[in-house]
């Protein structure tokens, strides 16, 4: 589907029908949005645009390829992070900006491209361009990443509330733990590709240094913020883990207590009762009265003596 936002006597247009699109002067273009769309309309838009729509299809994208910029065109390719059951999945986005409208190709609906719609119609047109709706955008995905990273603290917290009352303390929590770590790193992986692409902006000449001080600060402050926010999270992980291994230890130290304490007091009687049941003509004991008696009174005397003496040395 391709949506068009224009101007048109200082109004805000909006139409995804490809015929008007190809009928509105480019002049009045503002944002032109591309999604998945078939391969005659992206023959279509080529034609008429001189635009190569091609998404990366590498997961890590080369430096050069994430920021092109030529005389009065830019190129930005990035990733937005998705949630794909426990998993975080980049999907890739491309930004191309030239002469001040902005073209958005991707096969994903997000919602900051929505909200950035909605902002567009209440905003004031005369300051409207291309490049304020490309760093509004920007703006929008980096919310959504702090959504995700405050996600994952409750994910955390939640964990670490399972440990206190000792809940579920087995091989699952760590492989949650695990799970969390993993995101946390294709977190961190997608911010640092977005802090290279700002690193390439700032030092842009496409954009004047009034647009970029108002909002590179914004956008700066987010992936400062999104960065410490998931080192700390990390540290929580790394100490929730370390507590985790911790408690299952003394839980298995504990049983491994109580099968030594039953093998110490029960072998002493295991002792006597394997003396006397070997098998020797001459055995005196054997003649005397009431010998039965007097050696299971024996027995049970010793696992007595053992388990106070256990007891003494609070070894139980």
């Amino acid at each position: 589907m391709i949506t068009l936002t224009y101007k048109e006597n200082e109004i805000i247009h909006t139409t995804t029908n490809i015929d008007k699109v190809l009928k509105v002067p480019k002049s009045n273009f503002l944002w032109l949005d591309v999604f998945s769309i078939s391969e005659e309309e992206k023959l279509v838009f080529v034609q008429n645009f001189n635009i190569n729509l091609k998404l990366p299809k590498k997961k890590r994208i080369r430096h050069s390829f994430r920021f092109i910029e030529k005389e009065n065109e830019l190129m930005v390719n990035t990733g937005i992070l998705i949630k794909k059951g426990s998993r975080l999945v980049s999907k890739p986005v491309t930004f191309f900006l030239e002469d001040n409208f902005l073209v958005s190709y991707h096969n994903i609906k997000h919602l900051s491209f929505k909200e950035v719609y909605a902002e567009i119609k209440l905003a004031d047109q005369s300051k409207l361009s291309g490049k304020l709706v490309f760093l509004r955008i920007l703006e929008k995905i980096l919310e959504f990443d702090i959504d995700i990273i405050e996600n994952i603290t409750g994910d955390i917290a939640e964990l670490n509330h399972k440990i206190t009352i000792g809940e579920g303390l087995d091989e699952n929590m760590i492989h949650e733990i695990t799970s969390l770590q993993e995101v946390l790193i294709g977190l961190r992986r997608n911010i640092i590709d977005k802090q290279r692409v700002l690193s390439s902006i700032s030092k842009s000449d496409y954009f004047s240094k009034k647009i970029l001080q108002k909002h590179l600060a914004i956008i700066e402050k987010d992936i400062h913020s999104i960065l410490d926010y998931s080192s700390f999270d990390f540290e929580r992980l790394e100490s929730l883990q370390d507590t985790l291994m911790g408690l299952i230890n003394m839980r298995q130290n504990v049983i491994m207590k109580i099968f030594t304490i039953v093998s110490v007091i029960f072998l002493p009687p295991t002792l006597i009762a394997s003396i006397y049941g070997m098998n020797f003509a001459d055995m005196p004991e054997l003649n005397i009265p009431n010998a039965y008696p007097i050696a299971v009174t024996i027995m049970v005397f010793v696992s007595l003596l053992s388990l106070l003496i256990f007891k003494l040395k609070k070894w139980i």
